[in-house]
């Protein structure tokens, strides 16, 4: 009983003391100037007291290993700073307790940015992949949406490949490469590798719409290492049967979306009818992909909005023309709320596929 009293408060005075440690070294977010386009850039003194909370929450918080000053998606999620930080939050359930390897991780990142031509996806994550390991030929391959030597990869990251490749461009995992995945993966890191494209899928979604501009010390050239995607080469039929297995779950990741999804269906946030439109366009995105998923399906008040999300799925990209309609329409926060119900959604589904089902939300 002594040993186990002495055990415990030893592990108390630990935990206290890592909390302390954390607490001095809490980054400070004053000075913080965040980068936008079409989302103006704002900073510190621009934000609301919400605003800063989530900005806080977002520096102060796993992904401070390698971004302190809030760069990517965060200024577009701004604008709906409560579901920004549900938002961030389940971003770092994803990726940082995934139990993947950082090759893996940022394997399974490059591919969903790739297939979104998300220009700094691919900046800020090419540079995370070669700090982790992933050779230059990989990620050229990637970038160049070709095959890389699967012969000459490890097992694990070659699996990875395959199995986003499939999920990204077929919107399907076949029986025979979800099998040969889960004996080399195991449950977890195979759950993790498909969750982990299909949220990087949702940031490019943010990322895109808004034009987000590499920093002004970017490589030169870095800003046109992709090449957009033809809508043809979006999508390819399915090579191989796929049949219903048992879901992998993830509780943490589950709890983190359930949480997300909550607050995004109160009703001020996004009305039903824009969670309908956004849930049955990413569910026929996914069941039954077409070249091109047709517009027209909603009454003609909902239409802008609709045009807005059938274009993002169509294109991975909006224009000026689109994107300022929509804007008009919604406003900043449910426009935006709209994209992260899109993305939501895309996850979801990813878990579908990977269950071997069609997607229902």
């Amino acid at each position: 009983m002594f040993r186990m009293k002495a055990a415990l408060t030893a592990v108390t005075v630990l935990a206290c003391a890592f909390s302390t440690l954390a607490t001095a070294q809490k980054l400070p977010i004053e000075n913080i100037q965040l980068r936008g386009d079409r989302f103006h850039g704002l900073s510190y003194a621009e934000m609301t007291p919400e605003q800063r909370v989530f900005l806080d929450h977002t520096v102060n918080s796993a992904r401070s290993v390698n971004n302190t000053t809030a760069n990517g998606p965060f200024n577009v999620l701004m604008r709906s700073p409560e579901i920004g930080d549900l938002s961030q939050a389940l971003g770092n359930s994803i990726r940082f307790s995934s139990g993947l390897s950082g090759k893996i991780r940022e394997l399974a990142t490059l591919m969903a940015g790739r297939a979104w031509s998300s220009h700094y996806e691919w900046y800020a994550h090419a540079r995370y992949a070669k700090q982790e390991g992933l050779p230059d030929e990989v990620i050229a391959a990637i970038a160049g949406h070709r095959m890389p030597d699967l012969k000459r990869m490890p097992a694990d990251e070659a699996l990875a490949w395959r199995v986003t490749d499939e999920m990204l461009y077929t919107r399907q995992i076949t029986d025979a490469t979800y099998k040969e995945a889960l004996a080399v993966l195991g449950e977890r890191e195979l759950m993790s590798t498909v969750i982990i494209a299909a949220y990087y899928e949702y940031i490019s979604m943010l990322l895109n719409v808004d034009r987000y501009p590499l920093p002004a010390d970017a490589p030169k050239g870095a800003a046109n290492a992709l090449t957009l995607l033809s809508p043809r080469s979006l999508i390819r039929k399915t090579e191989g049967a796929v049949t219903a297995r048992p879901a992998l779950k993830n509780a943490d990741t589950d709890h983190a979306l359930d949480e997300l999804r909550a607050r995004i269906s109160v009703e001020q946030e996004l009305p039903a009818v824009l969670r309908d439109i956004a849930r049955n366009l990413v569910m026929t995105h996914w069941n039954d992909p077409p070249v091109e998923i047709q517009k027209g399906r909603v009454s003609r008040e909902l239409r802008t909005a609709e045009a807005f999300a059938v274009e993002l799925l169509n294109t991975r990209e909006v224009k000026d023309d689109t994107f300022a309609k929509a804007l008009a329409s919604l406003g900043e926060r449910k426009l935006v709320n709209l994209i992260v119900f899109m993305g939501y959604a895309n996850v979801r589904c990813a878990q579908k596929a990977l269950a071997g089902v069609e997607c229902s939300i």
